[in-house]
């Protein structure tokens, strides 16, 4: 696939949303959002980068002049500013009288807006991110073959890290082993800094790997992800040292069927908002309501956390392409904590699940 072509495609598409919305133009800084519509990632830092795409279908980017070279393929007019000028003043120039109200993305950062809202002349700022998750939500054949490879990484991964957990191991030693070994398997990096806990840190859904020595009878959540040409995967499998308490065993066995009951649940034209009420009332029917205590889950791809969410109440519908996890955990604060959390895509007539990591109770146990 050109990806030229289906960049073009893209800008067509979301100034064809722009027409149908009260902004006249949008105006977009976050890396991620520049590689989806001009194929080119730019992170520049503290100085601004914008790529702007109009109703009528006209389109630039701005970028500091140190980073012309690369934006010189993005298959946009691109125009540069240097040290000593104000951009904020440039940008607000090549705004056209008759485009005054200006979506922007969520993530620009406030030194920005408010830079520019300083000079802006009366513009009136919107925020564009819902018509740029309508496009990016519903992934294309391409995204979808990527999506497949990371998962198979991250299955590599955790299949790889297992060999690891062992008695006096810490959490941070198991997080540095993740490191190398997202490195043997070919990934550009890793998509967040991971989550080993142990223990009592179990309990905690974003705990900090630490110093804590992994024990006989733990639970420890691995929590990683890596990149693959610039999408990104994440993977959780709570992994037990030694043979488990009956508690243990009876709440892993709950957040597996929690996790399999949502896999389940997915398919065109449900909400999200069902699909998490799927997975929290099998938590719910065996108790442990109060101890899950975030999402079911959260779209991913060129961003590790992106739309579509999946959380109560949220009444969009699944489509084709999109691809979300499936994460229901279970904490129980000063005990330990199960979290088991797949990818996967919608598909026309139902689920793809992307990863294929073992996580029945036999799976993850590691026999002493």
């Amino acid at each position: 696939m050109d990806m030229d072509l289906v960049c073009v495609e893209r800008r067509r598409k979301l100034a064809e949303g722009l027409r149908r919305s009260d902004m006249e133009a949008v105006v977009l800084s976050h890396p991620a959002n520049f590689y989806y519509f001009t194929g080119v990632w730019l992170e520049s830092g503290e100085r601004l980068s914008a790529l702007a795409v109009f109703a009528d279908g006209r389109c630039f980017a701005l970028v500091h002049e140190m980073f012309a070279d690369p934006a010189a393929v993005m298959g946009v007019p691109v125009l540069t500013w240097r040290d000593g000028e104000d951009p904020y003043v440039l940008l607000t120039s090549l705004m056209a009288d008759a485009h005054r109200t200006i979506g922007v993305d969520g993530t620009l950062p406030a030194r920005h807006l408010l830079s520019w809202m300083r000079v802006s002349q009366g513009l009136a700022f919107h925020l564009g991110d819902a018509m740029v998750e309508k496009l990016r939500v519903n992934k294309d054949v391409t995204e979808l073959d990527l999506l497949r490879t990371a998962s198979r990484q991250a299955d590599d991964v955790v299949g790889a890290v297992k060999q690891h957990i062992r008695p006096g191991v810490s959490e941070r030693d198991i997080a540095r082993t993740l490191e190398s070994l997202w490195q043997s398997v070919g990934a550009e990096g890793m998509s967040f800094p991971a989550i080993v806990a142990t223990g009592a840190h179990a309990a905690e859904p974003h705990h900090e790997p630490g110093l804590a020595a992994i024990e006989r009878g733990h639970a420890v959540i691995v929590d990683t992800g890596g990149i693959y040409r610039r999408y990104c995967s994440d993977i959780t499998r709570t992994f037990i040292l030694g043979e488990p308490s009956s508690l243990l065993k009876e709440v892993y066995e709950c957040v597996l069927a929690a996790n399999l009951a949502g896999i389940a649940a997915v398919k065109p034209g449900v909400t999200l908002g069902e699909v998490d009420h799927v997975v929290r009332s099998e938590i719910e029917r065996a108790g442990y309501g109060s101890y899950f205590t975030h999402r079911t889950g959260h779209g991913v791809g060129l961003d590790i956390h992106e739309a579509p969410f999946v959380v109560g109440g949220n009444d969009q519908v699944l489509e084709p392409g999109m691809v979300m996890s499936i994460e229901p955990g279970i904490y129980l604060p000063g005990q330990f904590g199960v979290r088991i959390e797949d990818l996967v895509a919608v598909t026309e007539t139902g689920v793809e699940v992307l990863n294929q990591a073992p996580k029945a109770l036999g799976d993850v146990v590691i026999e002493l």
